[in-house]
């Protein structure tokens, strides 16, 4: 015959401190994460681009094990050594813009067919 199971019965005051530190443990850990992230918002940047382009770079950030924030910030850094040093004119790239707020657009579509 099995005995039955006891009913173990805390102390409702050590039950409190017990959730106490098990909330303390967890808050510590969310707050450290959200340090962390906080940290990084100086050097986020939200980017349209165009799903091909997006595509590329997400794979090839793959295939070379390493983030596509990298790979995007060696591509930005290597496009603006090559336009200061004249090798990338903006102007071969730029369309009139149909936006009130801005003179112009790029077409990235030839920027990507370009060799």
């Amino acid at each position: 015959m099995t005995e039955p199971k006891r009913q173990q019965i805390i102390d409702p005051a050590v039950r409190d401190i017990m959730t106490y530190q098990k909330d303390k443990g967890t808050g510590s850990k969310k707050s450290k994460e959200r340090k962390k992230a906080a940290g990084r918002l100086p050097g986020r940047v939200n980017l349209d681009l165009p799903p091909g382009l997006k595509k590329k770079v997400f794979d090839l950030a793959e295939s070379e094990k390493i983030p596509a924030s990298q790979i995007v910030a060696l591509f930005l850094a290597e496009g603006l050594r090559r336009l200061e040093s004249g090798d990338l004119k903006i102007k071969d790239y730029r369309r009139p813009s149909k936006s009130p707020r801005y003179d112009y657009t790029l077409d990235i579509a030839s920027l990507e067919n370009s060799e």
